[in-house]
């Protein structure tokens, strides 16, 4: 089979299921996975493939073949280029702009394809398009092709200079073989158990989740488990004990994929108010957990930020509302804890949706097919 680089900083941060997701179910080419620096390898194996570390502790393998590269040979790709060419490696996918550039050298002196997948902050940060201007010009211009997750991504890579011809949608999925499907109903008698997961960053949103929630919760009876930690903990415990939340609020913490699932599979209501946030920041696609969800037959609140709206089915899988507007979000809150008649077709039509457009092992075809067809026109 074919050897595709899979190169990226850190193989795998938590949040970074997206990627897993493809480089695990691949069948008809062989990832090998090159990475500065590996964690998680116990949730994030890659059976199919390989993982080549670039670097490591002081007087390891990996940091003193990338030192020799780097000094004696001066070839500043480093260890990551043995590696490519020991392998045979026919074709490299870089996960992230800025890493893509990076990479555009050691492309072009090997004449390899060069991919490069772009999902948020690498596109939408103000800072990051400034600072990657130059660089993201060269790239657009010698790079093979470039993966977006939606049509909104893909309008917003256009309008930063990639030309569109060299851009393609792939979709973010998930393999539906580890998310069971459950009907969701309420008795109406225990608490309603909602759920955010994501980091404590502006653009996931959860203040809004928090204010609105404080505007019902005098109405009605729920827990709302939060999963997650990051930079605005703090400010975001702050403002939970400002709402006056004593009972309601379990702060989780970071948890692991698998613990993540357990808690869809348990809660009644995903809540994900996704936003943009003030450096530009944004989700470029749409947040996993949100496709996880609805595999799990969960009903999904959420925004109309980004390509949210196209991996959902709006008032149908999914209650959306504009970005920031905590009075909207507060009315999606209480049509479902009022209505929970329509939990069950809400999470039958989300299965659904996924079942038809982000199933991985649909997806992960068209990527391999890419893939070839991209060699055929570099042989």
């Amino acid at each position: 089979m074919i050897k595709i680089a899979h190169v990226m900083r850190v193989y795998l941060e938590q949040p970074e299921t997206f990627i897993w997701q493809y480089i695990h179910n691949f069948t008809r080419v062989t990832p090998v996975v090159i990475a500065r620096r590996t964690m998680n390898l116990d949730q994030f194996p890659v059976a199919n493939g390989f993982i080549k570390p670039t670097y490591g502790p002081k007087l390891s393998y990996p940091w003193t073949m990338d030192n020799i590269y780097r000094r004696i040979f001066h070839d500043p790709s480093g260890y990551a280029a043995s590696i490519i060419k020991r392998n045979n490696v026919k074709a490299i996918h870089a996960h992230f702009g800025p890493l893509g550039f990076s990479y555009l050298p050691l492309s072009i002196s090997l004449n390899i394809p060069l991919i490069v997948n772009f999902y948020g902050y690498d596109l939408s940060r103000n800072d990051i398009i400034l600072e990657n201007r130059t660089a993201y010009t060269e790239l657009f211009e010698h790079g093979t092709r470039f993966l977006v997750e939606g049509p909104v991504m893909r309008k917003k890579l256009t309008s930063i200079g990639c030309p569109d011809e060299k851009i393609s949608i792939q979709r973010i999925a998930i393999n539906l073989e580890n998310y069971k499907f459950k009907v969701r109903s309420w008795d109406e008698k225990r608490p309603v158990r909602l759920l955010f997961a994501g980091r404590f960053v502006e653009k996931k949103g959860l203040e809004f989740a928090l204010r609105a929630l404080a505007k019902v919760k005098k109405d009605f009876v729920f827990r709302f488990r939060i999963i997650g930690a990051g930079e605005l903990e703090e400010q975001l415990h702050s403002l939970a004990n400002t709402l006056g939340f004593d009972k309601e609020i379990e702060w989780l913490g970071m948890k692991t994929h698998r613990d993540v699932i357990e808690e869809i599979n348990n809660c009644d209501i995903l809540i994900q108010p996704s936003v943009t946030a003030r450096n530009g920041d944004s989700e470029g696609g749409a947040p996993t957990v949100i496709l996880e969800a609805q595999a799990c037959g969960v009903p999904v609140i959420t925004t109309t930020h980004a390509d949210i709206p196209y991996i959902t089915v709006n008032s149908k899988s999914a209650m959306l509302s504009s970005e920031r507007d905590v009075e909207h979000l507060e009315r999606n809150i209480r049509y479902l804890l009022n209505t929970s008649a329509v939990w069950a077709e809400m999470g039958t039509l989300g299965r659904k949706h996924v079942e038809c457009y982000h199933d991985v092992k649909k997806e992960v075809i068209a990527l391999e097919n890419m893939y070839k067809e991209i060699l055929m026109k570099n042989s």
